[in-house]
């Protein structure tokens, strides 16, 4: 196996310890049982990610859609990104950082670091981290299925969590809405 897949694939396995390393540790916020306003979306980003993986190692057994080792280098640098901005964001919510959606005691809006000029770094880097993985390990096919798999279930997710937020944060967050973007700074 090539550098660049094995450096990809370490990448998903240090951004699968960030849930470890980075999450508050109490009973309520490190639950993987999601709330009415999560509507589900813990379950479908989990079977998201499970099936990226499986989809990863049935093309690459079946030995079709690879693309050129330097070409998985671009990979390699999309999963470091995203795990940098990822690590950013969740270090810079602090505790207000939870698996699931929920509003925890004492919660703001958050507006620093990555969150001056998007809502959900985090989600940016995860998304950045399952596609470049995919290139990393030197599939295209996967990389199309999986970022259209992962913006799906991301755009469910922040759905959910934007109403949430709206309910309970009210203009203040809408105002915020207004000020910053989704994923991509002055796009989307």
């Amino acid at each position: 196996m090539a550098l660049p897949s094995w450096l990809s694939i370490a990448g998903v396995v240090v951004w699968v310890l960030y849930e470890v390393a980075l999450r508050r540790k109490d009973e309520e916020t490190a639950s993987w049982e999601g709330g009415e306003e999560d509507r589900r979306s813990t379950s479908l980003l989990i079977a998201s990610y499970l099936l990226a993986v499986l989809l990863v190692i049935i093309l690459q057994n079946a030995g079709v859609g690879t693309v050129p080792v330097g070409v998985r280098w671009i990979g390699v640098a999309m999963v470091a990104a995203g795990l940098v901005l990822r690590a950013w964001g969740m270090a810079v919510l602090g505790r207000f950082y939870t698996r699931t959606l929920r509003v925890t005691g004492g919660q703001r809006i958050v507006q620093e670091g990555p969150y001056r000029l998007i809502r959900h770094p985090g989600y940016a880097g995860s998304l950045l981290v399952w596609t470049g993985y995919c290139l990393g390990v030197g599939n295209w096919i996967a990389l199309v299925v999986v970022a259209a798999l992962m913006l799906l279930a991301y755009s469910w997710r922040i759905s959910s969590e934007e109403r949430m937020l709206v309910a309970n944060f009210g203009d203040g967050y809408r105002d915020y809405q207004r000020r910053t973007a989704r994923l991509i700074p002055h796009v989307y």
